[in-house]
């Protein structure tokens, strides 16, 4: 990991260098981060691995320790204050600035894109489907027109990209919207809805989590990037965030939090199992 001071002195030295100075406004996200030692990140805990709660109440997760990364890269004692929000609102609550940015597994979009800024990608993803067992059988080679069809009931969470697309590619079945991804699972968990549309990350720990009643199926049917956004012409702030996602990578610390929270996953005795 490279030190956070040549960090932010390369990025104040670009914005230096033949172009316009940046506003007061551009530049007051990151001074008030600095003076205030405490950067604001808006999150809505429950997407596995990303963010969620730990049996002690603590939010946890690959985007957490993202997050800390962040702030060890501002250095001067920097540290994370963990904003809750829903969903739904969350962008509307970033430009109210109630926090300074979101990193909570935001897929970019055009359409988010008209009302915050994003950062490059930090993880690249994709649409799965977690399926009842008792509904539908396992086999090889299960695509999403498998279970388009009269009387099929999907599930996924309002305000998604896991709507867009089950909207998108379920046209004969019955799309139906949750308020979060956990009442989207447990609906097909008890037989209410016969699958689940939604990021594959978190479709493969569920189907583990209940192998009994779930199986998923985890080709992904679209390409997603998930990455970190901010305030509309907070450039300042999104130019450092991308030079942050540049050095997590090249550092190695990507391919490390990515073993810890996709692949031995120890974390998993720290939250709450459905049972089988």
């Amino acid at each position: 990991m490279r030190p956070a001071i040549p960090l932010l002195a390369l990025l104040l030295g670009l914005t230096g260098c033949g172009g316009p100075a940046p506003s007061a406004e551009r530049a007051s996200t990151l001074d008030r981060i600095l003076a205030t030692k405490v950067l604001r990140v808006g999150t809505n805990p429950g997407y596995a691995p990303f963010e969620m709660v730990d049996t002690k109440g603590s939010i946890i997760g690959f985007d957490v320790d993202v997050a800390n990364y962040v702030a060890g890269q501002l250095g001067n004692g920097v540290r994370v204050e963990f904003q809750k929000s829903d969903w739904d609102p969350i962008i509307a609550n970033l430009n109210a600035g109630k926090f300074d940015v979101i990193l909570s597994g935001m897929t970019r979009t055009p359409q988010r894109a008209l009302r915050c800024d994003f950062t490059d990608p930090y993880f690249e993803t994709g649409q799965a489907l977690l399926v009842n067992r008792a509904k539908h059988k396992p086999s090889p080679g299960l695509t999403v027109r498998d279970f388009d069809r009269p009387g099929v009931v999907v599930a996924t969470k309002l305000g998604t990209t896991g709507e867009i697309a089950a909207r998108k590619f379920f046209r004969v079945a019955t799309v139906k919207t949750m308020e979060t991804e956990s009442d989207a699972a447990l609906e097909v968990d008890a037989g209410r809805a016969d699958l689940m549309v939604y990021d594959q990350p978190y479709i493969a720990i569920r189907a583990q989590e209940s192998p009994a009643r779930t199986f998923a199926v985890l080709d992904p049917f679209t390409k997603e990037y998930l990455a970190m956004a901010v305030r509309k012409g907070d450039t300042e702030l999104r130019d450092w965030l991308n030079l942050v996602i540049f050095e997590l990578k090249a550092s190695g610390t990507w391919d490390s939090l990515y073993q810890t929270w996709f692949v031995r996953m120890p974390w998993l005795a720290r939250v709450k199992r459905p049972s089988s």
